[in-house]
């Protein structure tokens, strides 16, 4: 057989989490099991790894499951690891603890429910199962008569509260028992629990979760190590309270940076081995761009997903779970948040505090909660992190990592107008339409419509603040455009800083727009604001750049006034064939 022939019958390892199938089976594998050299030289008894859903969580764990126990599910451990890379070092140095422990390994990533009641049901039986792994203990005389009764409460489903609290501490002494040698306790997606319970049964899901963590992984002399992954460093005020031997390690920490994600020299070896086509600035474009502390790594499940359909482009990560908790919050957030968001969805960035250790229940009060929220779930990324010791939290500059992610962002910005706006996608359309094609009397009414729709009064303040306002909402409203504009906002160009600049991007279209906004005190004539507005643009020189652009033929100008809730427009057009413009025009007054 030939050598691409061989390589062509690799099989994608897409939602496979379990470390044996992987290096057993004819998969694609990239070796990351310089984890276990890390866990073992870093020595802390609890370590906390936090990374976005899907990056090989799961796996990792599978990894650290099968290289402590001498045997998984009954199947032998020995020789699973001689030809990795963890085998190589320090002539098999770290190969003297593989398979030399008792591991408790056990997953709460469909731990999913409405009530806590059913939750609890779940977590009882998920703690069933894993008694039943170790149910040569049940009814050996080295455990005590109340370990006895305790296991078999626990396998049978029988077991009090307190007993299922505990029930992780007790596995644990009833294996150090039996075996003689400390436990390793690995807990996967520790916070997925929290997830499902926002803005439902919270507190109760919290209490229980920090009692079952806090008897297993705080003053359990059967510990050896315990191991816990999560999407959040949830707060030491709520579920993970009392343990202070725990050590967190986030995507601004440099400890394990190498060991999630993918490199792109990883990428380039994943796509060589498969044989798929590698459009390797695609695949940039759309999955690179996280950043873990100062390595750039691409999205695991979106490349292993992109390696299954032959290197074909699609949307894979945002598509492979539900982002209902990400998406309420960016729809009920602030317009101030909103206007941030555009920012960012503009190829922009933003700074801001980021706190690593994020409470659900702030989620929808705290705006630095919800950056926070979003840096780690993986739908920001952090160009840049300075940890400031006077406040506690790191100074971050945030921006979007990739097009797959952006391209999510955009449908709820879509989804929210829709929502908001009344009358449907087909009326969002005809706003949009009314702005490209020129008709800045119809665009107005329908800014000040929607104005009236989704604007509360106390977002339309005076000053500064106001016009930040009207032009971040301005700026979102017409974010639709963009697969017919370069939408620019903000930026340095002739004399001064223009509102926002519309850059055609096909020689179908050759008429450019600006447009700046002004907030018009009350005793003021907005008409007058209006063309003071449309007078900015000419004197500051905001049309030099996209008199650069060849197939620019026109320059639609338009300067908005904003009172409250009304709205009037000064506008004109420049040809810059004839180098002529139109006499201004001015809409009627909105209200």
């Amino acid at each position: 057989m030939k050598t691409s022939e061989f390589l062509t019958e690799k099989r994608v390892p897409v939602g496979i989490d379990n470390f044996r199938k992987l290096v057993d089976e004819n998969y694609l594998f990239c070796d990351k099991t310089l984890i276990i050299k890390e866990l073992i030289d870093r020595g802390n008894e609890v370590t906390l790894m936090v990374r976005p859903r899907r990056w090989g969580k799961t796996l990792n764990m599978s990894m650290l499951r099968h290289f402590f126990a001498p045997e998984v599910l009954g199947v032998p451990t020995k020789d699973l690891f001689n030809n990795l890379a963890i085998a190589s070092i320090d002539a098999g140095r770290y190969m003297h603890s593989q398979g030399q422990f008792s591991v408790i390994f056990i997953s709460f990533k469909d731990i999913h429910a409405n009530t806590f009641e059913s939750a609890y049901q779940k977590i009882c039986e998920q703690m069933s199962f894993l008694y039943g792994e170790f149910e040569v203990l049940k009814d050996s005389h080295k455990l005590t008569e109340p370990q006895r009764i305790t296991f078999s409460n626990i396998l049978k489903r029988t077991a009090t509260k307190s007993e299922v609290e505990n029930s992780l501490k007790i596995l644990s002494q009833c294996l150090y028992r039996y075996f003689g040698k400390k436990v390793y306790i690995l807990i996967d997606e520790y916070d997925t629990p929290l997830n499902s319970a926002y803005d439902k049964y919270l507190v109760e899901i919290t209490n229980f979760m920090r009692n079952l963590f806090s008897a297993a992984l705080k003053g359990n002399e059967a510990l050896e190590r315990g191991v816990l992954t999560g999407i959040l460093r949830v707060s030491k005020d709520s579920m993970l309270s009392g343990l202070n031997n725990l050590m967190t390690y986030t995507v601004l920490d440099e400890p394990y940076k190498n060991h999630f994600g993918f490199s792109e020299v990883e990428v380039t070896s994943l796509f060589a081995e498969k044989g798929a086509k590698l459009n390797l600035e695609d695949i940039r474009t759309w999955y690179n761009g996280y950043k873990i502390y100062d390595l750039v790594v691409y999205n695991p499940w979106s490349i292993m997903a992109c390696l299954s359909h032959n290197g074909d482009i699609e949307l894979y990560w945002t598509e492979s779970a539900r982002n209902d908790l990400v998406k309420s919050t960016i729809v009920d957030s602030t317009a101030d948040i909103k206007s941030k968001l555009e920012i960012l969805m503009q190829d922009g960035n933003i700074s801001t505090r980021i706190n690593k250790h994020v409470t659900f229940d702030s989620l929808k009060d705290n705006e630095i909660a919800l950056w926070s929220l979003l840096l780690f779930m993986g739908y920001l990324k952090a160009e840049s992190s300075v940890f400031d010791r006077d406040s506690g939290a790191h100074q971050c500059v945030l921006s979007i990592p990739n097009r797959e992610v952006f391209m999510l962002y955009k449908q709820y910005t879509l989804d929210w107008f829709i929502e908001k706006l009344g009358g449907g996608e087909d009326k969002y359309v005809l706003f949009l339409d009314s702005l490209s094609k020129g008709n800045i009397p119809e665009f107005t009414e329908n800014l000040v419509s929607y104005l009236l729709e989704t604007a509360s009064v106390f977002d339309v303040g005076g000053g500064k603040k106001g016009e930040a306002f009207y032009h971040g909402f301005s700026l979102a409203l017409i974010a639709g455009l963009r697969n017919k504009y370069h939408i620019r906002s903000n930026r340095e160009g002739g004399l001064g800083r223009y509102d926002v600049l519309l850059i055609p991007k096909n020689l179908h279209n050759p008429e450019a727009i600006i447009l700046e906004f002004k907030h018009a005190k009350v005793s003021q004539k907005m008409a007058t604001v209006a063309k003071e507005a449309l007078e900015q643009i000419n004197s500051k020189l905001y049309d030099t750049e996209l008199k650069s652009y060849e197939y620019v033929k026109s320059i639609l100008k338009v300067g908005t006034a904003f009172s409250g809730k009304s709205a009037i427009s000064a506008y004109e057009r420049t040809d810059l064939i004839t180098k002529n413009s139109t006499t201004l025009l001015l809409t009627r007054e909105i209200i």
